[in-house]
């Protein structure tokens, strides 16, 4: 289990991005199931409220919506039964022009979780991915492009 640093989500590879999708489906399926995940790389999740996996969720639908991808009403009602998480009512959050994310009470997405260091992680995990022909180059570019508005000396990472 994995949750990308949600500021790639609008970068990822088509794969990657539905992989996503079913990664947040597994993981409200975890909780509806458990209280909570336990999975080494997803535990922090327990130390945030619903509302921000809710949020997390809501990027991955906007970003499959606006590659044309449609999400199932079955996936719907699994996030409804598993967090009450409706999406026909998209959780409120705001966006500055560097790619941060904001719930509606100006807490940052995941933050101390979704940080530079796991940003930088996640960027040699694509890295490698995009070294090895696993993503394409013109994805990869696109990634350090739009992590570099913020981080100028990511764009060095090619």
């Amino acid at each position: 289990m994995r949750l990308w640093h949600y500021k790639i989500i609008k970068t990822m590879s088509r794969q990657h991005l539905l992989g996503q999708w079913r990664e947040c489906l597994a993981i409200t399926g975890a909780i509806k199931k458990h209280g909570e995940v336990n999975h080494a790389t997803v535990n922090r999740l327990n130390e945030f409220s619903l509302d921000h996996l809710k949020l997390y969720t809501e990027l991955v639908k906007q970003e499959m919506q606006r590659r044309g991808y449609k999400t199932s009403e079955k996936s719907h009602q699994k996030l409804i039964d598993d967090i009450g998480y409706d999406l026909e009512t998209p959780i409120p959050f705001e966006e500055n022009e560097e790619g941060d994310v904001f719930l509606d009470d100006g807490t940052e997405l995941y933050a101390g979780f979704h940080d530079y260091r796991y940003l930088l992680q996640n960027l040699y995990m694509m890295q490698e991915k995009a070294d090895t022909n696993q993503i394409e180059q013109e994805v990869w570019d696109n990634m350090l492009a739009s992590v570099s508005k913020k981080y100028s000396e990511l764009a060095d990472l090619k």
